[in-house]
């Protein structure tokens, strides 16, 4: 599909909202200035390397761009709401091409990003919502099923599982004091992709490349993507992808995408309390649920309420984390 820059303008000027079912994006003429990407990164709180990371990553991706290279504006919202609503506030006010967020928390960012008729590109690994017209989400999870399901592992078991303190910036599983078991929505790592970035992130920033650099290298791929420069004296180009497939995986544009079956990643601390025995027989039938080869070879038995839920454990006698984020 064919869309012209100056109407674009016009209509975000307005406050109108215009289709991104294809993602179909404008810029302007070539004489125009470079296009801006507006991000909100947890910088200052709670891991200020891990921000750094998730910076440098974007800019590695923007210095890869054969097009002209956008200009990148970076707000902080050191994982709080408020301040990540403040910074889309200021980004809205500043005209930005598309915005990239989601890194640490999501609040009403994504709603104020699409009201104001921009794209938004979360990086978080839990979806804003299903279907949601102009953002682009490079996660699977359902939002709040995390918590729908370490409720009924604590209502079940006895466990003091969370889902919401321990899986920040890389969504690793860190068991936090005072748990028994953390439940982490998870971003999976495509390792060719991989093993393609990291000696050039390496050699830019002297350091490893990281699950952060990742993560932000992903989504600004995807911003990228939904950013078609001309060549110069085109004034119309067409913008029409799909797909965008990342180091994080393949990100489907304007598709409703099932939740896989290792979306999630169940911890447990090294030791657990005492459990009275029907909840030792019930946190027996989740490990069996999840067991590695169930599902194949049905030698777990009947299925149980645990078995269609999308998550797995993180243990080597279990189905595990493959392909999950899980790289250093």
């Amino acid at each position: 599909m064919a869309v012209w820059a100056a109407p674009q303008r016009c209509a975000r000027r307005a406050g109108a909202w215009f289709s991104l079912a294809a993602l179909s994006l404008f810029v302007g003429h070539a004489a125009a200035s470079p296009a801006q990407v507006g991000a909100i990164v947890p910088e200052s709180w709670p891991d200020k390397a891990r921000g750094e990371d998730i910076r440098d990553g974007m800019q590695l991706a923007l210095k890869t761009w054969p097009g002209q290279t956008p200009t990148l504006v970076v707000k902080d919202s050191a994982c709080d709401a408020k301040k990540a609503a403040a910074a889309a506030k200021e980004l809205v006010a500043s005209k930005v091409d598309v915005v990239v967020g989601g890194f640490c928390v999501l609040g009403t960012v994504p709603k104020q990003i699409r009201d104001a008729g921009i794209p938004f590109v979360s990086a978080n690994a839990e979806r804003f919502t299903m279907n949601a017209e102009g953002i682009i989400q490079l996660g699977d999870v359902p939002l709040n099923l995390a918590d729908t399901i370490a409720a009924k592992l604590r209502s079940e078991t006895g466990l003091r599982v969370t889902s919401s303190t321990a899986c920040w910036i890389d969504f690793e599983a860190k068991m936090p004091d005072g748990y028994d078991a953390v439940l982490c929505p998870m971003l999976h790592v495509n390792g060719t992709r991989w093993d393609d970035i990291a000696p050039a992130f390496s050699a830019a920033y002297r350091k490893p490349f990281s699950v952060a650099a990742a993560r932000g290298y992903a989504a600004m791929q995807v911003a990228l993507a939904s950013i078609k420069q001309p060549k110069p004296g085109v004034k119309m180009v067409k913008a029409d992808q799909k797909e965008v497939d990342t180091v994080l995986g393949k990100v489907r544009i304007g598709e409703e995408r099932a939740t896989p079956d290792d979306a999630m990643l169940l911890s447990f601390a090294p030791k657990l309390p005492r459990m009275s025995p029907a909840q030792k027989a019930k946190l027996d039938e989740v490990l069996k649920s999840k067991a590695c080869g169930c599902a194949q070879s049905g030698a777990c038995g009947a299925p149980t309420a645990w078995s269609p839920m999308p998550f797995v454990i993180a243990d080597g006698k279990t189905c595990g984390a493959k392909g999950l984020v899980n790289r250093r």
